[in-house]
Formats: structure tokens, sequence, C-alpha cells
């Protein structure tokens, strides 16, 4: 009796793997596709939440031309990065041109600090990237994520609209697309 139950145990490990790897094959071929890095971007980005803004941002990058898939999560990690500080220097101008409005200052303060923290983790995710610590870089993504979400609560806690309701948004779009694309690779 028990070697029977030891015989069922291992076919079920068995047929597990087996269907793991014809799994892992179906999605490998799926992303292939027929014609190559197009429809690799294409399949891809049909992973993710935001189909069109994926495609635009990977084929802005001209390696993606040549990319696998570790590739475009790189590409979409440093467009990630870049976004992020390119709202660090829009809230330096922000800050710069507030004046007196020390309500208005102090939110941008507050963004900036989110953004910097934001920034730092998305570049820790290089590092996790690389040595596949999905784990860690799903927290630190989320993370950065958050970041920009507290900055524009700030906006609606004080009852003010946001100069930087588009870049959040667009900054969390884009992380959550990064993340969509590493559950391919997990």
């Amino acid at each position: 009796m028990a070697s029977f139950k030891i015989f069922q145990s291992l076919l079920a490990l068995v047929f597990m793997i087996i269907s793991s790897a014809f799994l892992g094959t179906s999605i490998r071929l799926q992303i292939a596709g027929k014609d190559g890095v197009r429809d690799l971007i294409s399949a891809t980005c049909n992973h993710t939440l935001y189909f069109e803004m994926c495609v635009s941002a990977l084929r802005s990058d001209p390696r993606s031309q040549t990319s696998d898939l570790v590739g475009l999560a790189n590409i979409a990690l440093n467009i990630s990065i870049a976004h992020g500080s390119e709202t660090l220097a829009y809230l330096k101008v922000l800050k710069s041109n507030a004046g007196n409005d020390t309500q208005l200052s102090g939110i941008l303060s507050e963004c900036t600090e989110e953004y910097i923290e934001g920034t730092e983790n998305l570049e820790e995710a290089i590092h996790a990237l690389r040595i596949r610590s999905f784990d860690d870089m799903n927290t630190l993504v989320s993370t950065a994520m958050t970041d920009s979400d507290t900055c524009e609560q700030g906006f609606k806690e004080m009852n003010r609209g946001s100069p930087l309701t588009d870049k959040n948004e667009s900054f969390s779009k884009l992380c959550s697309i990064f993340l969509s694309i590493t559950t391919l690779l997990s």
C-alpha cells in the first residue's frame, strides 16, 4: 500500500515536470512568433495592461530590434528609470516656479523625495533582474509605483490639482509594463 502511494506521488511529480516543460515551450513559441523581433515585442506587450504604450516604449529603443525577452525587460526598466529622472527634473522646475506658495512647495518637496526613492528602487531592480531575484525585483518596482501614487495623493489631500498627474500615471504604467514582462521570465 505504501509503495503504491509512493508510485502515485512519483507519477504526479513526473506529470507536473512534463506539463511545465510543455507549458514553458508553448509560451516561448508564442513569444518568438514567425516574424522575429517585431512579433516578440507585440507578443510580449500582449501580456501587459498597456499594450500600445508598451509597444511604443520598447520600439523607441533601437536595441529592442535585436533583443530577446531579457533584453526587452532591461529596456523597459531603463525607460522607467529615465521617466523617473525626467520627472525629477520637472519637479525641480515646478518647485522653482512655486514662489511663495508654501503648500505647493511642500507637496513638490514630498514628490521629489518619493521620486528619488522610486528611481533608486528601480536602479536596484537592475541588479535584481540581472541575478533573477524576481521577488526582490517585484518589491522594488512595486514600491516605486507606490511612490508615484503617494506623490499624486499629496495633491488630493490638499485639495489641489496636480501638475504631475500625467507623469505619475505614465511612471506607474511603465513600471507595470516592466513587471508584466518579468513575469514571462520567471
